[in-house]
């Protein structure tokens, strides 16, 4: 008998395919659905990461408000509320100013909000929403309020918290108005400095400001009214990048009580523009600006918004703003050593000091004559130049060691005399190179040191092994110890390169790096000249050569040992000199420990020595 066909019931209809069949049928729909799943994923996340900020949600209103009261006892021309607080991620506070109408009355000209941060950017707005031509952006900003009302805060950063101060400056009627006259931010009276870093210089520049309100008019307009400028700094502590620092460095220059008293003024500005201030770089501290605006006539003043900067990177290169420059470093240390035993053993021939002296005296005087076109080069060319300047000048240093070695002494002499001169004045004076015909000034004055030095010195037997030796520990140290030390040199080539650079002011002041370097100068130096005044060998290389020299008069007694100088004194390398310097007498140095307490001379001790060592080896 045949069995009757099965049928079977597959998503909810009746069909004629076999049960696998449709087992089948409904893996490939899986499949299927399973794969456009994938593709609209693989789709969304496409699409996601092609979002612009325009499709960012709006930023909310945060529910804290500050408010920044308007004390009675009014405070003109100064702080009159000081806030600092954390504004969170993405955020927008509302600061409302409180008191305005009912302290200050009409003695009062206009009230200026400052917003300083820490390191990030925020945005102080007239508005709830950020609207073009009503907010300022920056670290250091700044609005005009005249009466009650509120300001807006915004950070924009989507997951950093910013640490600012909020500050409530309130100025008389005659105070100018900084900013008024502004043509270089969106807002109309942008009372904010506009601070550009260069390699090796801060540009300040300050928006022109105009005259109180009450007296706004023809003659007063923008561009005629007889305001002046004050520019001031404050210098943070070497090495302190802290939030606390930032914010008393800011609060010490934000009165202009406080950058009287707390701050440097700057006095040089572009010869064109009274407004803009240039500054040098100091590695490893951050510098704070402020600008005071004074009105002679009516008798007023106020103060821009302070700016800052770091003269490194700090949250970058850290490493950086300690001048840990390996290579360089290292380089100092192995001329300082060599430098510390010239000064002890006097080991180097005239042959070699003589080129060295005269190639360095070569690129000074360079720099001197390229300074003379008054224009700025490529460096390039002034690489080239001091090459070629110090490549002439070895040359005839080299002649001179050979046929006249005593000029080497000479110029050895004057260039330590230039390098102490012009140290001097840049410690003295941050920009010197304002003084008319400093130049000649340096180079008499190293003339002068020079003459000292070849006159005086070798009467307590210091040579020009320790003089030519001092020099090169002198900056090895200040490099060694990242020091600000070498600064009057740096500061003396690029005169060359950067445009004005005799109206940039420097700060000549030390820190403790400098004075750190001072003291391992000293103490470097006591220890090699100690070692030098007990250094005593049997034979020990003079300031000048055993070989035969032209234009060289030999031993005083024809004596062929006597070319070697010998001495248990400082100068161990110039003992004849000191002899001649008294008449060819006996130098006595010391007690014998004889029972007669005779004296004895450096070439008698030098001779019984000499006798003790062949008896010994024999």
């Amino acid at each position: 008998m045949q069995k009757p066909k099965q049928f079977v019931l597959c998503a909810g209809r009746t069909t004629m395919l076999p049960c696998y069949g449709a087992r089948v049928f409904v893996l490939l729909k899986y499949l299927f659905v399973l794969s456009c799943c994938f593709a609209s994923i693989s789709t969304s996340d496409n699409a996601s990461g092609t979002i612009t900020t325009t499709d960012l949600p709006s930023l909310e209103l945060a529910q804290e408000v500050v408010e920044l009261t308007v004390p009675v006892a009014l405070k003109p021309n100064d702080i009159n509320d000081y806030r600092e607080i954390v504004l969170q991620p993405y955020s927008n506070t509302r600061i409302h100013i409180a008191n305005y109408s009912k302290n200050a009355g009409d003695s009062t000209g206009y009230a200026l909000v400052q917003l300083n941060a820490f390191e990030y950017n925020v945005t102080l707005s007239y508005n709830s929403s950020i609207v073009d031509g009503g907010h300022l952006t920056g670290q250091n900003v700044g609005l005009l309020m005249y009466g009650d009302g509120d300001l807006y805060a915004f950070n924009l950063n989507p997951h950093q918290a910013v640490w600012v101060s909020l500050v409530l400056m309130l100025y008389n009627t005659s105070a100018p108005i900084p900013g008024g006259c502004n043509l270089e931010f969106p807002v109309e009276i942008s009372p904010i400095l506009n601070l550009t870093l260069t390699p090796e210089t801060i540009i300040v520049d300050t928006p022109a400001a105009s005259v109180a309100k009450p007296f706004q008019g023809s003659p007063n307009a923008c561009g005629k009214a007889r305001l002046e400028y004050e520019s001031y700094y404050y210098i943070m502590p070497a090495h302190d990048f802290s939030q606390r620092a930032y914010f008393s460095a800011i609060r010490n220059v934000i009165s202009y009580a406080n950058a009287k008293f707390a701050g440097r003024q700057n006095s040089l500005h572009d010869p064109l523009l009274a407004n803009r201030h240039t500054y040098g770089r100091l590695n490893g501290h951050g510098m704070v600006f402020v600008t005071a605006v004074i009105d002679p006539v009516h008798r007023g003043f106020a103060l821009y918004v302070p700016t800052h900067t770091y003269s490194c990177k700090p949250f970058l290169d850290p490493a950086g703003c300690y001048g840990l420059n390996i290579p360089i470093r290292l380089l100092a240390v192995v001329l300082t050593i060599v430098a510390v035993l010239e000064v002890i053993m006097g080991w180097l021939p005239i042959v070699v000091k003589c080129p060295a002296t005269v190639g360095c005296l070569g690129m000074l005087a360079t720099v001197e004559v390229l300074n003379m076109l008054d224009k700025p080069l490529a460096q390039e060319w002034i690489i080239i130049c001091l090459v070629g300047g110090a490549i002439v000048g070895a040359v005839v240093g080299l002649l001179l060691g050979i046929y006249a070695p005593t000029a080497g002494k000479v110029f050895c002499s004057f260039l330590t005399g230039y390098l102490i001169c012009l140290t001097l004045f840049g410690v003295i004076n941050g920009n010197f190179y304002v003084l008319p015909n400093v130049s000649w000034y340096v180079a008499l004055g190293g003339i002068v040191i020079g003459a000292i030095l070849n006159l005086a010195l070798p009467i307590i037997l210091i040579t020009r092994s320790v003089i030519f030796g001092t020099i090169f520990i002198f900056y090895g140290i200040n490099v060694i110890v990242g020091a600000r030390l070498d600064y009057p040199l740096r500061h003396f080539v690029r005169r060359l390169y950067v445009e004005n650079y005799d109206r940039v002011y420097s700060d000549p002041a030390l820190d403790e790096n400098d004075f750190v370097a001072l003291a391992a100068f000293a103490f470097t130096m006591t220890v090699a000249l100690f070692l030098r005044s007990r250094y005593q060998s049997e034979e020990m290389q003079g300031d000048y050569s055993r070989i035969a020299i032209p234009c060289h008069n030999g031993p005083a007694n024809g004596d062929d040992e006597d070319r070697i100088e010998r001495s248990t004194v400082i100068a161990a390398d110039d003992t004849a000199a000191y002899q001649r310097f008294f008449n060819e007498q006996p130098i006595i140095t010391r007690w014998t420990n004889g029972d007669d307490d005779v004296f004895e001379s450096p070439e008698s001790n030098s001779r019984f020595y000499r006798l003790l060592r062949r008896n010994a080896r024999r």
